[in-house]
């Protein structure tokens, strides 16, 4: 709503990639706060892993609408806590099976739905998956 106020964008759909930019950058500042002072590497490493691979997405996410490109920004999110569960799960050893199967239903559902809403192309949201498959060619 402050953002509205300001007139840095018209509604909270972000329907243009202008409007993206402002979102994205007050955002990679938060999570970037929350990831290298308020929780420290030492307390909780995965969660700090977590919040440095969502920084890694916005700040994709923000180079994208920089250069104006549209992605998806829910299946950035969605993607991001797919994979964040996945590799969590395979550090402690437990089985995913559960997880991938809601995740899977999870994501279509949301990629359907932007589909239906005639909110994104079909090659906005899958690059909306670059940053995490990135991330996961990163890893490996």
């Amino acid at each position: 709503m402050v953002l509205k106020k300001l007139n840095a964008v018209r509604s909270i759909h972000l329907k243009t990639v202008k409007e993206r930019f402002w979102p994205l950058l007050l955002n990679s500042i938060i999570m970037s706060y929350l990831g290298f002072f308020v929780l420290p590497k030492a307390e909780c490493v995965e969660l700090h892993y977590f919040i440095l691979g969502s920084i890694l997405t916005i700040v994709l996410g923000l180079t994208l609408s920089i250069i104006k490109i549209k992605a998806s920004i829910h299946v950035m999110a969605v993607s991001g806590a797919f994979l964040f569960m996945i590799l969590t799960n395979l550090h402690f050893g437990v089985s995913i099976d559960n997880v991938v199967i809601v995740f899977v239903l999870v994501m279509g559902a949301m990629a359907s739905s932007r589909l239906h809403l005639n909110a994104h192309s079909v090659k906005e949201l899958a690059i909306g998956f670059l940053p995490q498959i990135l991330l996961l060619n990163q890893w490996l």
